[in-house]
């Protein structure tokens, strides 16, 4: 679904990705872990198109997609939760969620029910303003305004980071819900070792900016975890 092929990016003289490769297939949760500084959401950014890499390639589908835009990239099917969620805290939930319809290509104006349905509490909340949610609410709210621009690939920088179990748990539940109802397919980085066994079926591992490690989430062993992953 979606290919990342020999990609390197550099800010100014510092090389912050070196020749990465990774691979997502379709319908499944693909996570990539790493310690921090490793280049983990500099890889996001510039599959988004946030950022411009030196050379490489990224491709959905079969389509490359060096040079498109990042709104082009969004209605092609890519949708993007960023690190720290970057909710709207001075519009309503409602507001916050109606900011992702402006991503759309079909000139929608209403919230899906789907959403709804899959966050109950956006309902009950739809005239709170965001800045007024805890955390966990405020995660939830960064990956409904995302579902939104109704994606076929969903990425999430740090989705868990800062929030309470039970959140953790609803969160967990409900990418693997899109993935079995929706057909979706989840690249997302994560550091929680627990959220990444119970819902991730593949794993990369990032160190200093190259792909050092990756395979099915059962192969992701202790000699894996302390080399790359224990601070």
């Amino acid at each position: 679904m979606l290919k990342v092929e020999n990609l390197s990016f550099s800010y100014g003289e510092v090389q912050a990705l070196r020749g990465v490769d990774i691979e997502v297939p379709k319908e499944q949760i693909v996570c990539v872990m790493g310690r921090n500084g490793v280049g983990k959401t500099t890889l996001m950014k510039n599959i988004m198109g946030l950022l411009k890499p030196s050379s490489g390639s990224i491709k959905m589908e079969g389509v490359e997609l060096l040079g498109v835009p990042t709104h082009n990239r969004i209605r092609a099917g890519l949708a993007y939760v960023p690190q720290g969620r970057m909710i709207f805290p001075k519009l309503t939930v409602e507001e916050n969620l109606k900011v992702g319809l402006s991503a759309r290509s079909d000139k929608q104006t209403q919230i899906s029910e789907e959403i709804y349905e899959l966050f109950p509490i956006f309902k009950e909340m739809a005239k709170r303003m965001g800045g007024d949610l805890s955390g966990g609410q405020q995660q939830q709210l960064a990956i409904g305004r995302a579902l939104v621009t109704d994606p076929r690939v969903l990425i999430l920088d740090e989705p868990t980071e800062g929030i309470q179990p039970n959140i953790i748990q609803q969160i967990g539940a409900i990418l693997e819900q899109l993935v079995e109802e929706k057909q979706m397919t989840v690249l997302i980085v994560e550091q929680y070792l627990d959220f990444v066994r119970e819902h991730c079926q593949r794993f990369y591992i990032m160190n200093r900016g190259e792909i050092v490690a990756g395979g099915e989430t059962e192969d992701l062993n202790q000699d894996l975890i302390k080399q790359y992953l224990s601070i």
